[in-house]
């Protein structure tokens, strides 16, 4: 039974390491170097990758593991276009408390922003604490979807918040702070 919990482990973290060989990257240079993005759903092995993010997610719900956490959030990461990942984590993750924590304090803007989005509309303990923690950061489009997600959790505090991007020097930062602001008191 021990067995299988580190074998489950191993094939995300393979899986893995054949996305980053493919992609000529690391989790550490990804955030530099991935561009635009969207070149992520050309990789040719999704299939394997979701399986064995999926076998993690069962394994999580058993017993919860950093490192295969850790794992998962790059796997949620790269799999920013297509959200396959983040549709599992949210219908087959028991107690995504510490999940989504690990997401939203790790280093990758594109599992952070995925993590804003769920907390829009998925209730965890303390999640309109981990969005304020999102608005905080240095990443515009985490901040948006940030201010968007609170924005349905706390209307009040969004439009308070949005108030300081309103006259922001980012045309989307702008629109969606205009677009909090103007439907509150």
């Amino acid at each position: 039974m021990v067995f299988i919990p580190f074998r489950a482990h191993m094939t995300l973290e393979t899986e893995l390491a054949r996305f980053w060989e493919w992609a000529k990257m690391t989790p550490e240079t990804y955030n530099e170097q991935r561009g635009l993005g969207e070149w992520e759903a050309d990789y040719p092995s999704w299939e394997a990758l979701h399986k064995a993010a999926n076998e993690a997610l069962e394994l999580l719900n058993n017993e919860f593991n950093h490192d295969l956490a850790q794992q998962l959030v790059y796997a949620l990461a790269i799999d920013n276009e297509a959200g396959v990942v983040l549709k599992s984590v949210e219908e087959k993750l028991e107690d995504p408390l510490r999940f989504v924590r690990k997401a939203v304090f790790s280093n990758q803007p594109q599992a952070k922003w995925q993590m804003a989005e769920l907390l829009g509309h998925v209730e965890v303990e303390g999640r309109e604490k981990m969005l304020l923690q999102l608005i905080d950061g240095e990443d515009k489009y985490v901040v948006r979807r940030a201010l968007l997600s609170l924005n349905k959790v706390n209307p009040t505090k969004a439009a308070e918040l949005a108030q300081k991007y309103v006259r922001d020097t980012d045309p989307f930062m702008k629109l969606v702070a205009k677009e909090i602001t103007k439907k509150k008191v």
